[in-house]
C-alpha cells in the first residue's frame, strides 16, 4: 500500500518545478530554474507504508539518473543523488521534504515492549512480596492454635519459638516493606519518564502520548509535524 505518490516535472509556462500530489499541483523554485530537458511529468515517486521509496521514469524518452547512473525504475533512499533530464537537473531532498516527511516508528515497538515488560516485573515483585508477607499471618495462627492446646512444657517452648520466629520475620518484612514502599513507586515513575523520552517521533522528536504501539500504528501522520508514519 502506497502512502504517497508524487509526479514530478517542469511547468512549461513558468519553468518551475511542478509537483502533483493527491490531485493537487504545486510549483516550486524560481522561474526558469528547471531546464527544458525535464518534461511536464518526468518521474513518479511513490512511498509505501513500509517506507519503501520507488522512483519511476514516466517516459522512455526522459533521462533519469540516480547516483550518476541512468535508470528507468529504482528503489531509492534519502541522500541519493537524483538528476532529471539531459541537463542533469538535481532534485534535492530539501525540496522533496517540503512535500513529505517520513517517520519510521518501527523501532518504537521494542521501546513499548521493554516498558511493558519491566512494568509487569514490578507488579509481580509487589504481589510476590504480598504473598510472603502473608506468612506472618500463618505463623500467628499457628501460635494461637498452640495457645489453646493442653500439653507439656514442650508445647510452651514450641509456642515461644514460633512467637520469636514470627516477631523476627515480621520485623524483616516490615523493613523490606518500608524500603519497597518508596523504591517501587520511584522506579515506576522513572520508567514512565524514560519511556516518554524515547517514545517520540523520529522526524521531529516530539513526544507521543503513552498509548500502546498497536494504537500508535493506527496513526497515518505525526500529530506534531505531519510526517508520514512508516510502520
Amino acid at each position: 500500500m502506497n502512502l504517497i505518490e508524487l509526479k514530478i516535472g517542469r511547468d512549461a509556462e513558468s519553468g518551475k518545478l511542478c509537483v502533483t500530489i493527491g490531485g493537487k499541483t504545486v510549483l516550486a523554485g524560481e522561474p526558469d530554474s528547471v531546464p527544458k530537458s525535464v518534461s511536464r511529468e518526468h518521474v513518479c515517486l511513490t512511498v509505501s507504508s513500509e517506507g519503501l521509496m520507488i522512483l519511476q521514469n514516466l517516459n522512455i524518452e526522459n533521462d533519469l539518473y540516480v547516483n550518476s547512473y541512468g535508470v528507468e525504475r529504482k528503489r531509492i533512499q534519502q541522500g541519493d543523488r537524483i538528476e532529471l533530464g539531459s541537463d542533469h537537473y538535481q532534485l534535492g531532498w530539501d525540496l522533496l521534504e517540503k512535500f513529505f516527511r517520513l517517520a519510521d516508528i518501527r523501532p518504537l515497538e521494542q521501546v513499548w515492549k521493554d516498558f511493558q515488560t519491566e512494568k509487569l516485573q514490578l507488579q509481580i515483585k509487589e504481589r510476590r512480596f504480598g504473598v510472603l508477607r502473608s506468612a506472618t499471618g500463618l505463623l500467628t495462627t499457628a501460635a494461637m492454635i498452640l495457645g489453646f492446646m493442653e500439653g507439656s512444657g514442650n508445647g510452651v517452648s514450641l509456642r515461644l519459638v514460633l512467637y520469636i520466629i514470627m516477631g523476627v520475620v515480621s520485623l524483616l518484612f516490615l523493613f523490606i516493606a518500608w524500603r519497597s514502599a518508596s523504591r517501587v513507586p520511584l522506579r515506576q515513575q522513572q520508567l514512565e519518564e524514560e519511556t516518554r523520552r524515547r517514545y517520540s517521533c523520529p522526524a521531529c522528536g516530539s513526544l507521543f502520548t503513552m498509548q500502546s504501539y498497536d494504537l500508535l500504528r493506527q496513526m497515518k501522520k505525526c500529530p506534531h509535524c505531519g510526517a508520514l508514519i512508516i510502520k
